[in-house]
């Protein structure tokens, strides 16, 4: 009898420290209240397991509130992995976006009639689509140079630019803006 009470204290509170630790890491939100519902009748049935013993049903503790513990566990491990896996892929296209816009910025340095003044890109943002990563659209402002406000800046230019970086990035030049309004009657 003094076993059976004592593996009944160190259930409870193995089960009570167990739900502990998987409600503090549980997410706000929605999954959150299925945790603590989940952990609260696994204590409730190790608190309740000596009435069922004594009333002589056969019921194992041990095993419904660890079959209880393993599918919670799951489904949150599964549910960060993919948090996880599309915060990252965020940061990795972020990244490169940033990238680009300074491939960009620098190819163009160079130039004694303009410079890019500002660059952004739209890429395709979906993880799940076979096109993620894409450029979906190029913006470029330019701009006359310091010291060379005068210069102007023509149709051929922007053609150039457009035929350069459509080769270069790989995306069709109907997907590139270019914005000279910073020019004189531009």
């Amino acid at each position: 009898m003094l076993d059976e009470l004592r593996i009944w204290i160190i259930s409870l509170i193995t089960i009570s420290v167990i739900c502990a630790v998987v409600e503090k890491f549980a997410p706000e939100g929605g999954l959150n209240k299925y945790v603590k519902l989940v952990c609260g009748l696994a204590v409730a049935v190790v608190i309740a397991g000596p009435v069922l013993s004594f009333l002589g049903r056969d019921f194992s503790i041990k095993e419904t509130a660890w079959n209880d513990y393993m599918s919670v566990s799951k489904a949150e491990l599964e549910s960060r992995i993919r948090r996880l896996e599309e915060e990252e892929a965020g940061r990795m296209l972020e990244v490169y976006r940033q990238s680009l816009i300074s491939d960009v910025k620098s190819r163009y340095m160079g130039e004694t009639d303009f410079m890019v003044t500002e660059a952004d890109l739209v890429l395709q943002e979906d993880a799940n689509s076979s096109d993620f990563g894409t450029i979906r659209k190029l913006y470029i402002k330019v701009g006359p140079r310091p010291g060379n406000e005068r210069a102007s800046f023509g149709i051929q230019t922007e053609e150039r630019i457009k035929d350069e970086l459509s080769q270069l990035l790989g995306i069709d030049r109907e997907r590139i803006i270019v914005d000279s309004g910073n020019f004189e009657g531009g």
